[in-house]
């Protein structure tokens, strides 16, 4: 499939001419949603510096779900950072290596998922290597290499989680087969970055059973893990069994000690929160990238919290994310 006018403009770097894009974009409908696909698709592309605390895709998608809140009428303030993230920025063609390999190797058929998951938990990193473009193409260039992947990568929940959650629901959002590869090198190139425990034994929970104790949790990085736990359990997965069994491990590990004030101390009326308006005014307060990222990604965990009706005290957190740290 030919790639989209937007995405070839960006890899271009003629920004002048995605303006029309993002002006149809603001009319809703298909426009947007193919207009914030591409971008997620951009943004998984991106060459991150190591000072960067949230990539780009985490960031985009994050957008995306607040856009969500009003697709009829979105937010200009949101969808021109969106294209901001994506300008001026190195993009990686991921698929140059792997057209490359389409070539060579008739033996790829002999490939199996198990190797791949062998050298992925070995942290075998030149294996992994290897055994990618061979488990891609004998899977018919399937998004099962994403799955098995991400599978692998939540056995370290406190560092893969969040990236695993938002690249999983940016895939899903349109899930096209010349998407996959980019997506699968993002994920291993997350995962390389800290070694993989053993998989874990799967405890008798689920993330309603802690509630009460998210309810007094004054670590909103906590709060942000739960919220990318939670929505990940409630999806519809080919792996989902396996997903839950580490997710609930680290849930019990984190969570399991009863909280310290009862559901009536913890209840707090929460006024109703325009999260659109929030995230264009974290925007356009104007601090760095990395501050803004940090934002977002939480207000977005918080949307979520908020909507499932879990009693933290939303005002408080989203005031917090208001106030101009330097």
């Amino acid at each position: 499939m030919a790639e989209s006018s937007l995405i070839s403009h960006l890899k271009e770097g003629d920004f002048k001419s995605c303006s029309p894009f993002l002006e149809k974009a603001l009319l809703g409908g298909e426009n947007l949603v193919s207009f914030l696909n591409d971008l997620l698709y951009i943004a998984a592309s991106i060459e991150c510096d190591d000072n960067e605390m949230v990539h780009p895709l985490v960031t985009m998608n994050c957008i995306k779900n607040i856009i969500g809140d009003n697709r009829t009428n979105p937010s200009k303030p949101l969808l021109s950072y969106s294209l901001h993230i994506c300008k001026e920025r190195k993009i990686i063609n991921y698929n140059d290596a792997i057209q490359k390999k389409e070539l060579e190797d008739e033996s790829i058929t002999s490939i199996f998922v198990g190797e791949l998951e062998d050298a992925l938990q070995a942290c075998d990193w030149n294996g992994v290597d290897k055994l990618m473009p061979s488990i891609y193409y004998v899977s018919d260039r399937s998004r099962s290499i994403i799955d098995t992947i991400a599978d692998l990568g939540l056995q370290n929940i406190d560092s893969n989680i969040v990236m695993i959650f938002h690249l999983l629901r940016a895939f899903n959002f349109k899930q096209r087969k010349s998407h996959v590869w980019t997506y699968a090198c993002l994920l291993v190139n997350k995962i390389k970055s800290n070694p993989l425990p053993k998989p874990s034994r799967r405890k008798d929970c689920a993330p309603k059973d802690f509630i009460e104790n998210i309810a007094g949790e004054k670590d909103v990085q906590k709060l942000v893990k739960y919220a990318a736990v939670s929505r990940i359990w409630d999806g519809d997965y080919v792996r989902l069994r396996s997903y839950r069994r580490e997710i609930s491990s680290w849930l019990y590990e984190n969570f399991s000690i009863s909280a310290e004030n009862s559901m009536k101390d913890t209840q707090i009326k929460n006024r109703q929160i325009d999260f659109m308006s929030v995230a264009e005014k974290i925007i356009l307060n104007g601090d760095s990238y990395n501050m803004i990222s940090e934002k977002i990604n939480i207000l977005d965990a918080l949307r979520y919290l908020n909507n499932i009706g879990c009693s933290i005290n939303t005002k408080s957190h989203v005031d917090s994310l208001l106030r101009n740290e330097q």
